[in-house]
């Protein structure tokens, strides 16, 4: 039995496909099973790159004059957060064995809350390739749309798509024993089907449109400069410029590849893929937790709070706004 597609999640356990009561007295506790391990390195990886992700932030503000340190202080607040669901959360409920209705309330806070901000980091990166696709190539209308505080208008009104994604279409619901997230509660066997093309071309359309808009970037700068000897020579990628193109670059290619093996994974049995699910949900947590060892890496600002921490030395680069 098929679904409905648009209902207000809200009132979720309400649905009959939701019913948790539906089949008697279940001891849904037992249904699940306790993976501390999983839930041990979730954590870890939480509390190691959310302070570090939390620095980086504070080192952003200073730049936040230049319309890319918008954008990108709007992703140091969806990645942030979204760990706190997709790694600090995951984990505790992967060591006690969760699964949908062991806790029906809490699992649709927290399915609220890791798809709104996943989305979000999406969203995020997709505006950052498209600042930089105008930015770079000098195109005056995207120029203006991002000058200012217009860009924190445009960070706003791409935001309101996801809430009402998150809110209206069909949530994920955390599943211990196949230690994933799965549009199908796992209540009934087989009686309804669950599925949502809305979350599907989502997913497929942020992650493309990123590369599309990077690719076409490059492209742009070899077509204006003839070759990749006089674009290095120009100004367009000084020491300035440089270090945020990589950065989106590398940022964009991490959501590209994770979002890509999370999608393939909703189509196959979870019995069949137990491997894969791991590897899923690693590339979640590094969709969220690798900008900040990207900016460590190769931005000197953003690495100044880091200095006799790190152990690593390296050249340190200027940021001033050539083209914002």
């Amino acid at each position: 039995m098929s679904r409905p597609l648009l209902r207000f999640n809200f009132w979720l356990d309400n649905y009959p496909e939701y019913n948790c009561g539906a089949l008697g007295n279940v001891d849904w506790r037992s249904r699940g099973t306790s993976r501390p391990v999983l839930g041990a390195l979730s954590i870890a990886f939480g509390l190691l790159t959310i302070p570090v992700y939390a620095i980086c932030a504070v080192a952003m503000l200073a730049m936040r004059e230049l319309s890319a340190y918008k954008i990108m202080l709007y992703l140091a607040v969806a990645d942030s957060t979204d760990l706190l669901f997709a790694s600090l959360a995951f984990g505790v409920m992967s060591i006690t064995g969760e699964v949908y209705c062991s806790n029906p309330r809490f699992q649709l806070l927290f399915s609220l809350g890791l798809e709104f901000f996943f989305f979000c980091s999406g969203t995020g990166c997709l505006i950052l390739a498209f600042n930089r696709f105008g930015e770079m190539l000098r195109i005056r209308p995207i120029i203006w749309l991002f000058k200012g505080s217009r860009a924190y208008w445009v960070l706003g009104a791409c935001t309101i798509p996801v809430c009402l994604l998150v809110l209206f279409t069909p949530l994920m619901l955390f599943n211990s024993t196949h230690h994933m997230l799965f549009f199908d509660p796992m209540i009934f066997d087989g009686k309804f089907s669950y599925e949502s093309p809305v979350h599907f071309a989502f997913v497929i359309f942020l992650p493309t449109a990123s590369l599309t808009c990077y690719v076409l970037l490059l492209l742009g700068l070899v077509c204006r400069y003839g070759s990749v000897r006089e674009l290095r020579e120009s100004q367009a990628l000084s020491k300035a410029t440089l270090p945020i193109l990589v950065q989106s670059g590398a940022i964009i290619a991490i959501h590209m590849t994770a979002l890509m093996t999370f999608q393939l994974v909703q189509f196959m049995p979870a019995e069949a893929v137990d491997a894969a699910l791991y590897l899923a949900h690693v590339g979640w947590m590094l969709v969220h937790g690798s900008p900040p060892i990207v900016y460590l890496a190769l931005n000197g600002t953003i690495r100044k709070p880091f200095d006799g921490i790190l152990w690593i030395d390296t050249p340190k680069l200027s940021i001033c706004p050539i083209f914002t």
